[in-house]
């Protein structure tokens, strides 16, 4: 082999790593960050208090149940299992508890899991569809929604299981034509005197006293505004889903409720539906998605970076045929997708050259040991 050739082998060896390495790091540098990667449905996942560990259902073992990891989708354990369909989690104020609602299509009931035990405690027995449970911040009360005689309404009670008390009446009712399934957590503010929900139609983002009483929107007419939720300061942030024939997206919006100051643009042109779930400071934004092929949990910074790719359309790929993801490899942190096969081939190419070329030199080196 000249040495002309050899040069030339060189830049390409050189070239082929620069392009994979390149590749490698821009994958793994991605602003928004896969949690799971699984074939199954991960959905509806929500911070614990601290923000170190986040709980969420998924399908991967048959009915839904609910998992609890890290943060960075690391240390998974399954907490609840068997025939239980468990849903919707919601941790409690003081992170030792989750609170869920399990049943099937018919019935369900607000049941609270011990993170530490596993310990399952029944709270409702309503005979009917009570879903998606919501702590006070003081941990004393539990909101949820409760679907009976083809309409939909708000009801409190305690995690120990007290008596249920009705507050809100008519909220959604079939006889208007409204959707009576729920869709997300009723939201308490954080002094716990308000909670923040949808109307009846789902257009609208409202206020309750949480000791009833009439409903304060909080969003426009003219929009289609849904998933609210509290910052610690009081601030609300809501979601307005765009449909279109061609395209859809939403926008994510800050509010003070208790002022006249006009909203804040948080995101625009998000693509994904919600819910979503804000860390304290509304910088982390926590959401499932099926943009990989199907739904997975996902997080991402809300800088200038993170708010640009979620206004990237996502390609739609096949799931890679993995089970629980508790390792980066395994959460979709190997070698890319984006890697073109030309430049796999080349790199190959050049790996085998360069060894090769080692051989060679040795044979040439031995030779020349053996000479008189």
């Amino acid at each position: 082999m000249t040495r002309n050739k050899l040069v030339v082998f060189r830049a390409l060896y050189l070239a082929a790593l620069l392009a994979l390495v390149t590749a490698y790091v821009s994958e793994a540098a991605s602003p928004i960050r896969q949690l799971t990667n699984t074939t199954a449905s991960n959905l509806r996942p929500s911070w614990s208090p601290d923000g170190k560990r986040i709980a969420f259902q998924s399908n991967r073992d048959g009915p839904y149940h609910i998992y609890v990891m890290d943060s960075d989708g690391g240390n998974l354990n399954q907490l609840t299992n068997g025939d239980s369909d468990d849903r919707h989690p919601a941790w409690s104020p003081d992170g030792k508890y989750v609170a869920v609602d399990s049943g099937d299509a018919v019935k369900r009931e607000i049941w609270t899991i011990e993170i530490s035990s596993r310990r399952r405690a029944q709270v409702t027995k309503l005979g009917a569809i009570a879903s998606f449970p919501s702590w006070s911040p003081d941990g004393r009360k539990l909101g949820f929604y409760l679907y009976q005689a083809g309409s939909m309404d708000i009801w409190l009670t305690t995690p120990e299981g007290g008596t249920p008390s009705r507050l809100t009446r008519d909220l959604a009712g079939e006889a208007n034509n409204q959707c009576t399934f729920a869709c997300h957590s009723p939201a308490w503010s954080p002094d716990g005197a308000r909670m923040a929900l949808s109307d009846g139609d789902s257009a609208r983002v409202v206020i309750i006293s949480a000791l009833g009483g009439p409903q304060t929107p909080i969003s426009p007419s003219d929009e289609r505004s849904h998933f609210p939720a509290y910052l610690p300061d009081g601030r609300l942030v809501y979601v307005t889903e765009h449909v279109m024939i061609d395209q859809s997206w939403t926008d994510l919006w800050t509010v003070d409720p208790t002022t006249n100051v006009p909203r804040t643009e948080l995101a625009t042109q998000v693509q994904a539906q919600g819910p979503f779930e804000f860390s304290s400071d509304a910088r982390q934004l926590l959401f499932a998605s099926p943009r990989s092929g199907n739904f997975e949990i996902y997080a991402v910074t809300l800088d200038a970076a993170g708010k640009a790719a979620l206004a990237t359309k996502p390609e739609r790929i096949t799931p890679d045929l993995t089970s629980a993801a508790s390792t980066p490899q395994e959460r979709g942190l190997s070698l890319p997708n984006t890697a073109e096969p030309y430049v796999l081939a080349v790199g190959l190419l050049a790996f085998a050259v360069v060894g090769v070329e080692s051989v060679v030199r040795a044979r040439r080196r031995a030779r020349a040991r053996v000479k008189p």
